[in-house]
Formats: C-alpha cells, structure tokens, sequence
C-alpha cells in the first residue's frame, strides 16, 4: 500500500470519527457532585453539563400565579418518573437540581479522529500548505477536547457551565477549520478540468456537512431536556455520517490525480533540497 493512500484513508477514517458519536456509560463516576449555583436558571447549567457529561435534572412546578417556589411540588427526574405527590394547582415546570451521572466514553472517540487527521495531513503537507494548517488546527482541537473532557475534574458549578460552553464552541470551530482546510488541500490537488465536477460536489458536501456540525451541536444541546429533538440531533447526525461517505467515494473518482499530485510534489520536494 502506497504512502498516499494510507494518508487518503487516515483522512477518511479521521473525519467519520469527529462526526459520529457512539457514547456508553462506564462504572466511574466524576470526583465531585455537580455543585448547583443560583446565578442562573437551571437550564442554562443543565444544556451545558448534560450535553457534555451525562447530567441529569429533577423538576420543580412554580405557581405561575403568586411566582413562588414554595408552592412547587411534583418533582421529578428527567427521565420522566414521578417522585413526589400528585400536583393539585397549575404551574410552570422548571429545572430544579442537576446531578452527574457515570462517566460517558465515545467509541469513536473525537481524540483518535484528530489524530489520524494530524498524521495524514502531516504526511501530506508538500503538496499543498493548507495541510500545515490542517495539522496545526487538528491539535488545537485534539488539545480542546482533552481540556473539554478534563474540566469536572478541575472546576465545577457555574464556572464549569461557562467553561464548557466557551471551549465547546472554540472547539466546533476548530473542526470546521480543520475540515475545511484539508478539503481545499485535496482540491487543490486535482486541479484538472476533468475533476471539475467532483471538485464542485466535494465542495457542496463540505458546505452541507459544515451546516450539519453547527445544526446537530446546537440540537443535542437543547435536546438534553427535551427527547424529540435530542432524537431530530441523532437523525441528523446519520445524515451527516452518510454525507460524510459520499464525500468520500466522489473524492475517491479523482483518486489517480491526487496520487499523481503528491508523488509530483514529493519528487520536486526531493529535488530542491
């Protein structure tokens, strides 16, 4: 097996690895109970830490009349089972508690996906410049994922959520510069008139699977306290997969000129120094 198409299939295996999510829990549980703060609501703490480690939240009824929690009954856990007597008065269900629940690991875990994707384009950097970015950013994300990962175990409450919240989102630009920027190193690669088409639709995929990422972040996130959508995030998560595929085999119709272009700029590699 020839050197670019090992790099050709770490990209490939790469990028299915960010996109899918396939978490199981484990019999570890975080250091420390999530320590719940009252500087903001609760489903703002909640979106964050169950989106993210595999919270949980019990629910309170307020008065929607005289607005007053002590009047709230009827709580219950967010999968749905009552714990508390029957409510008697109409009122508006708010998050009360958010607790952790065991640990959660990915099998196609974002870590390795980077990590190919770094190896790949590490290999690949002489036939176009953009694979340097490609790899600089691909550790950026690997170390954002890491830190992302590690933040129960350094912080909690409030300054949890907001960290959370802050690197997740430096962390999805991270894999949208990522994928876009070994796209374009590909692209560039098959420049012949012949490719035009597979150029065009590799693009458009790109484009589409991007919209996806930012879509699906955004679902799972408000889909933690609300089941239709989390199941609308995992429906489109399998579009994104799929879309993913057939990246891949257009790309794979050019395949022969890629190759060609990496050899071509190897061996003037080789000559200029």
């Amino acid at each position: 097996m020839s050197k670019f198409k090992i790099y050709f299939l770490l990209l490939a295996i790469g990028f299915v690895f960010i996109a899918l999510d396939m978490d199981i829990e484990t019999v570890f549980q975080y250091p420390n109970e999530y320590a719940n703060s009252d500087e903001v609501i609760g489903e703002f703490q909640y979106y964050n830490i169950a989106s993210n480690y595999n919270a949980r939240c019990t629910y309170k009824l307020i008065d929607a009349n005289k607005n007053n929690e002590e009047n709230s009954s009827n709580i219950q856990n967010s999968s749905g089972t009552t714990e508390n007597s029957t409510v008697t008065q109409q009122g508006t269900k708010v998050i009360d508690k958010i607790y952790f629940k065991n640990i959660e690991i990915d099998i196609f875990n974002d870590s390795i996906g980077f990590l190919l994707i770094f190896i790949a384009c590490l290999g690949l950097r002489k036939a176009s410049r953009k694979f340097k970015g490609a790899a600089t950013t691909s550790v950026f994300a690997l170390i954002l994922h890491c830190i992302l990962f590690m933040l129960p175990f350094l912080t909690n409450g409030l300054a949890l959520c907001n960290s959370a919240m802050v690197i997740g989102i430096a962390y999805l630009l991270c894999t949208i510069t990522t994928t876009y920027l070994f796209t374009n190193g590909l692209l560039s690669m098959c420049k012949d008139v012949c490719c035009r088409d597979e150029r065009k639709w590799c693009l458009i995929i790109w484009y589409v699977t991007c919209i996806l990422q930012c879509l699906i972040t955004f679902v799972f996130w408000l889909g933690s306290d609300f089941k239709p959508l989390h199941n609308l995030g995992i429906f489109c998560e399998a579009v994104l997969v799929l879309l993913i595929i057939i990246f891949w085999i257009v790309l794979h119709r050019t395949y022969d000129y890629l190759e060609a272009s990496y050899h071509n700029a190897s061996q003037h590699s080789s000559a200029t120094t």
